[in-house]
């Protein structure tokens, strides 16, 4: 089982808040995708997420940040990569899945890029990322630049895998 919070505070309450405004958003835009590709991407972004976190956040290679209120995983950094991390991926490909001009993606990633750096930033004040060793929002908006590129490209050709 997951280790619970100690306290339940800010910082969980910005999980619950934002999880809870992501399914509202989930549930009121039309799924025009297909639903295996649907599932695909929602396990896509988990994994991206818990995989750049762990790289990035834990102490090997580098320790540059916590996640929540301990180094160690814990019920709401579950929550945060299976259902968070996969809806908001899901509407960065549900807003890609219908761009076919390359420079409105470029154009796109830019934006999702700018958009995630501003929510990690308010995250940051709800204490659900602590910043160490010379950590800041900049070096994220130049990772998430990189990995908005990346997951562009995979989930396009995720979609001309389900189109054949």
């Amino acid at each position: 089982m997951y280790k619970l919070p100690i306290n339940f505070d800010i910082n969980e309450w910005f999980v619950v808040i934002t999880l809870t405004c992501l399914i509202i958003i989930f549930i009121i835009v039309p799924n025009t995708m297909p639903k295996g590709l649907t599932l695909t991407i929602f396990l896509y972004f988990a994994v991206l997420g818990l995989t750049a976190d762990v790289l990035i956040g834990v102490d090997y290679p580098f320790d540059f940040y916590d996640i929540m209120d301990s180094p160690k995983l814990e019920l709401f950094d579950v929550i945060i990569y299976s259902v968070n991390y996969s809806l908001y991926g899901y509407f960065f490909s549900y807003f890609l899945f219908k761009q076919k001009n390359l420079g409105r993606i470029l154009l796109f990633i830019i934006f999702w890029a700018g958009i995630s750096t501003i929510i990690e930033w308010v995250s940051v004040r709800f204490n659900v990322f602590t910043y160490m060793n010379g950590w800041n929002t900049g070096f994220s908006a130049i990772v998430y630049l990189f990995v908005f590129t990346t997951s562009a490209i995979v989930v396009k050709w995720l979609n001309h895998c389900w189109e054949e």
